[in-house]
């Protein structure tokens, strides 16, 4: 199913997070997209939070960023291969998967190597000698599976390969110069005498070849010497051949500096390494270094982008980290189009009012998709923090209509909830500087100007004194690690509508002229001013451009 993520803006307010809930809960409730999934791109405020808690809402999950990652591609769910695995049965799944190559993994499920098609070929190629199995730590169960060979005695303390491979042919005194003590013997006919020898000088195993048989006799002398026996159909020359698929593909395969991807890997970096290395896959490790596939580069080139759809915002410097890679299905918004711009078309919806919420709200009714109590609630809360409880010049009819609608669902007097809701998430105690700060900050563009603009909605203005002299420099800060031309800090009294404005930056004139007022030690009041859209905004922009 689908993901289409629900987005509000950065430094998220009531309206942006409250938007998002119950614009999902509607796509999901019409089965518009496959499922809808409010995100936030911060923290919650404490108001936020207790509109959240006073309506029994989940927080929305954090979402840092849209870039596509491996987890987003269609990476292939590839067969793993422990290293002990043959060479024989790797190139059969090989061949019957059409694999090119395959992730080899150790004894905690971690990668190890990667083994490939190409590595098979060359160990073939390769001069091996009669210690190939020995070298390789050839298990015994290997060589009984690539010889699909019958045990007649199996020494209990035999594990792995630990001599060199023999093909007797020979005499005893042949075999007495050259066989020693742990080898392998293949022997291909009656040659008794010869085994005998070869019992003497403590060979570690004997495979009969034909599917030839010992004598009782002998197959006792084998077990007291604690020799081997396995038998196989095939002959000599096959076995011969054969016996070297049972070495382990730990041997063979790619190991150490390997090139691999983690699912938290941004396609970005997919493409860099890729365009540097010409390998046909790589293997793909999850979170917790367990191989999950591989991936080439037609998987990179094919794969999805992530859906979103934007509420509360439209601007990209407000938006989630690599909204240039996402697909942007909708807009809901009730701010100025700024920068934007998409690579499709999409269903734009924007409108003059106080709220995105008393939009999406609109919305519900357009639809006849009746609105739960909780999400009632939510909407209710964020149209009282944008509109400041009505008293903003930003508040229309329509959202005061609608909100006192919504008030009626959710259970509650709109006034009494709204000054306890401002109560709630005004209070400045136990908050940080910077927390202060970013609660509703924004980044503006006007003209060559960048400006950025915090708007704190406080009952308690005067308690601020205390924090001023840090905050200017935090603001100060600001301005020189980002770039402003001026920072401003609006603390609102909702109540008594006016608001107490601090500047920092290098044109303080930006906001003496946009209000008329001089500025004491960085500051003045600003009495009616309390919508930082409608009022603040556009009163700076005119002051930059005149």
């Amino acid at each position: 199913m689908d993901l289409v993520y629900v987005s509000g803006h950065k430094n998220p307010d009531t309206d942006s997070i409250c938007a998002a809930i119950s614009y999902s809960y509607l796509l999901n409730a019409t089965h518009k997209y496959g499922q809808a999934v409010p995100v936030r791109l911060g923290e919650v405020s404490r108001e936020t939070e207790y509109v959240l808690k006073r309506f029994n809402a989940h927080t929305p999950q954090l979402l840092k960023s849209v870039k596509q990652k491996v987890e987003d591609l269609d990476y292939d769910q590839v067969t793993l291969f422990s290293k002990e695995l043959t060479l024989r049965t790797a190139w059969s799944l090989m061949c019957q998967m059409n694999l090119k190559s395959a992730p080899v993994l150790d004894d905690h499920s971690h990668l190890l190597g990667l083994l490939s098609s190409t590595n098979i070929i060359e160990g073939y190629m390769e001069d091996w000698d009669k210690d190939i199995l020995k070298n390789a730590h050839t298990p015994i169960e290997n060589v009984v599976d690539t010889l699909d060979a019958k045990i007649v005695y199996l020494n209990p303390e035999l594990r792995t390969i630990k001599g060199s491979l023999h093909i007797t042919g020979m005499n005893s005194q042949e075999v007495i110069d050259h066989v020693n003590e742990h080898d392998v013997i293949i022997t291909g006919g009656d040659r008794t005498e010869g085994i005998r020898e070869m019992l003497k000088k403590k060979v570690d195993l004997i495979i009969l070849t034909n599917s030839l048989h010992l004598e009782e006799s002998v197959l006792e002398e084998c077990k007291n010497a604690g020799v081997s026996v396995v038998t196989t159909a095939f002959t000599t020359f096959k076995t011969s051949q054969q016996i070297i698929q049972a070495v382990p593909v730990e041997y063979v395969m790619q190991k150490g500096d390997l090139t691999c991807f983690s699912t938290d890997d941004t396609v970005d970096y997919l493409k860099e390494v890729m365009s540097e290395t010409r390998y046909h896959s790589y293997p793909v490790i999850d979170l917790n270094d367990q191989v999950v596939g591989t991936i080439s580069r037609f998987q990179v080139i094919t794969g999805d982008h992530k859906k979103m759809i934007l509420v509360d915002h439209n601007e990209r410097g407000q938006a989630v980290e690599g909204i240039e890679e996402a697909e942007i299905l909708e807009v809901v918004d009730h701010h100025r189009v700024a920068d934007f711009q998409t690579v499709g078309p999409l269903q734009f919806r924007a409108e003059p009012l106080g709220c995105t919420c008393t939009i999406i709200a609109k919305m519900y009714k357009e639809q006849g998709v009746e609105i739960p109590k909780n999400v009632a609630g939510l909407m209710l809360g964020a149209i009282i923090s944008d509109t400041l409880l009505f008293r903003s010049p930003t508040c229309t009819k329509t959202d005061k209509e609608i909100a006192l609608e919504l008030a009626k669902i959710a259970g509650v007097d709109a006034e009494e909830f709204g000054l306890a809701m401002f109560k709630a998430g005004t209070s400045l105690v136990g908050k940080s500087i910077e927390e202060i700060y970013n609660q509703d900050y924004k980044a503006f563009n006007i003209g060559d100007a960048k400006v950025g603009i915090a708007q704190v909605n406080t009952m308690d203005i005067d308690g601020f004194a205390p924090l001023k002299a840090e905050m200017l420099e935090y603001m100060e800060n600001l301005c020189v690690e980002n770039g402003f031309d001026t920072a401003v800090l609006l603390l609102t009294d909702v109540i008594n509508a006016t608001s107490e404005v601090f500047v920092a930056g290098s044109h303080p004139e930006y906001v003496e002229n946009a209000f008329n007022v001089q500025l004491v030690e960085h500051e003045a009041n600003l009495p009616g001013v309390i919508s930082r859209k409608k009022q603040v905004v556009p009163a700076i922009t005119r002051a930059i451009n005149a």
